[in-house]
Parts: structure tokens; C-alpha cells; sequence
């Protein structure tokens, strides 16, 4: 399965009629005699007719606005990122698939429902509070949290898990987890962008407008993050992160926006990271605006049932300089 492809999860298309019931709708109409037959010809005139009338009458997009500026596109996503108020969400549909280098095990989950329960950062830099729990039959399918301290990762149908400290993050020492909570909420656009030196590339598509942040390596300068802007909306589409050789290692798609107070969310995200074929398909609806403080959520558990490696990912830089 190729993972930067998306995955229709539900197929909306309307089922046809079938062949039988059409016919047996004129039968009804035509036993009646001459005067039916001509109405229902009438009918079908209007139809049709009105059919075309709508295909001509069809409503264009909106006209793509002025570029912005590079300075004021940074600032118009921060903006929207630094207004999205403390919420929770349902999660109406969900599937993933991890995959277990360790074990070379590929995990694949399908399932409905979860919830979603978002709080800002305290001060500008500092971790959010984070808890998503996408559900399963009797179980958690997968739990990622995170409060200003630590952030935790679990499957109970997977049976792994793992938990780290926010100060040995990004060490050498420390060992990483599928889903990481703020990369999660960096790639749906929920945390700022650098607005400083050395600024993005900015380039202005026919529809989009993207930021690419680049860096000097050995060989030359690389694209390290890409930000792709939609023109009307002023919302991100795709969040794209490379490596030091060029290859995309994390990708997401972001559609399906939900109005929430000033803001708005993405209901449909889709996370892949292609070199190692997993992905994350999330299908959100009900945003509200939630102030309750639920500490619980966001207090890492000790442990974790049917879970035995369930163990603290950066132990070793306890004990590292």
C-alpha cells in the first residue's frame, strides 16, 4: 500500500436504481391510458430542462485574491495558529498503519469513532496539551497525549507503547515513538512557523502559495519544510518535511475545514510517512470550544493493560551528560 495515497475510507456514492424498479414505475403510469402518457411525457420534458438548467446555472469558484507578501503570509498562518482556543472533537472514522522495524511487523487498523481534546501552549515555544484516542472494540485502538513535561504513545491492540521527557527531546539518546504528539499538531498547522531569519523561499502558484524552508548541507541547500497555502482561504493543504538528501519523510494532506470560533480546523488529516509505508487518516467533526481542565487526560498513565513494553524511551539520557 502506497501511503502518500489517500485512502477513501467511506465510499459515498449513491447506489443506482435498479432496472427492475424503473421499469415497473412507467408500467404503472402507461396502464393508466393517453392522458398519464402525455403527463408523464410533460414530465420528463421538465426534468430534463431543469437538469440543464442547473448544469448552466452551475456556481464558479471564487476569484483568486492578490499574492501576499511573504512577511504577511507568515503572519497570517501564525495568526491562525495562535487563536485556535482549548477544544475536543469526535472522531468519526480512522484508519492507520504502523510499522515495527524492530519486529519487522506492519500493524493495519480500521475502526469508527474516538475523540480529540486540544489545549495551546502556556507560553509561546512550550509543549501543548494533547490527547487523541482513536477507539477499537473493547479497547483503545492507539492513545497519544502530552502535557507540558512528557508525551506518551500506546496501542492496546498493537500491545506497544512508550513514553518520554520534553527535556531530552531530539537527543541521540532518545529513542522515538510512531506518532510523536507535537509533530502530530505541527503538521496540521497548529503551531507557529519560524517568522524570523533565515526566511522561506516563497513561491506563488496559480491557486497555492508556498513556503519552503531551506537548509545549507554538504552538498548544496536543501528544502528541509514545505507549506502549501491555499490562496482563497489562506489555510494550509499539505505540510511536507524532507531529509538531509532530498527525500520526503513526513507528508500531510488537510481538507474538509470546520469553523471554530475565529478559526479554522481541518476535519479531514492524512499523515504518511512514506520511506518506512505508514500513515494516519483521521476523519474529525463536532469542534467545540472546551474549557473544562480534564487533567486526567492529560497525566501520562503509569501503565498501560495487555501492554508490557510500555517503558520510558529516553531512560538512557538519565544518566547522560
Amino acid at each position: 500500500m502506497d501511503p502518500t495515497r489517500r485512502i477513501p475510507l467511506i465510499d459515498n456514492r449513491p447506489a443506482g436504481a435498479g432496472r427492475h424498479g424503473s421499469s415497473c414505475l412507467i408500467s404503472a403510469f402507461t396502464a393508466g391510458g393517453t392522458t398519464i402518457r402525455a403527463a408523464t411525457q410533460r414530465l420528463a420534458v421538465l426534468v430534463v430542462a431543469g437538469l440543464l438548467a442547473g448544469c448552466c446555472t452551475s456556481s464558479k469558484p471564487a476569484p483568486v485574491p492578490e499574492p501576499l507578501s511573504r512577511q504577511e503570509a507568515i503572519q497570517t498562518f501564525n495568526a491562525q495558529a495562535g487563536a485556535v482556543p482549548a477544544f475536543k472533537a469526535s472522531i468519526r472514522q480512522w484508519e492507520a498503519q504502523f510499522v515495527d522495524t524492530a519486529e519487522d511487523k506492519t500493524q493495519h487498523f480500521q475502526e469508527l469513532g474516538g475523540k480529540l481534546y486540544y489545549r495551546p501552549p502556556s507560553e509561546p515555544g512550550t509543549p501543548a496539551r494533547f490527547y487523541l484516542q482513536a477507539n477499537a472494540p473493547f479497547q483503545d485502538g492507539w492513545v497519544v497525549g502530552s502535557n507540558q513535561d512528557e508525551y506518551w504513545m500506546y496501542s492496546q491492540w498493537g500491545k506497544f507503547g512508550g513514553w518520554g521527557k520534553y527535556e531530552y527531546f531530539g537527543r541521540p539518546c532518545a529513542r522515538s515513538i510512531p506518532i510523536h504528539p507535537q509533530t502530530l499538531l505541527e503538521f496540521v498547522g497548529l503551531l507557529p512557523i519560524p517568522d524570523e531569519m533565515p526566511y522561506p523561499l516563497y513561491k506563488v502558484m496559480p491557486e497555492t502559495h508556498v513556503l519552503e524552508y531551506i537548509a545549507l548541507m554538504t552538498d548544496g541547500y536543501v528544502c528541509r519544510r514545505q507549506i502549501v497555502v491555499d490562496r482563497r482561504s489562506n489555510l494550509p493543504r499539505q505540510i511536507n518535511a524532507f531529509d538531509a538528501d532530498g527525500r520526503m519523510i513526513l507528508h500531510s494532506e488537510l481538507s474538509n475545514y470546520q469553523e471554530l470560533e475565529s478559526v479554522r480546523l481541518p476535519g479531514d488529516i492524512y499523515l504518511a510517512w512514506p520511506q518506512n509505508d505508514s500513515f494516519v487518516h483521521l476523519k474529525l467533526d463536532g469542534f467545540k470550544v472546551d474549557p473544562t481542565q480534564r487533567d486526567r487526560l492529560f497525566t501520562r498513565p503509569q501503565r498501560i493493560a495487555e501492554v508490557e513494553d510500555y517503558r520510558q524511551i529516553d531512560q538512557e539520557c538519565e544518566s547522560t551528560p
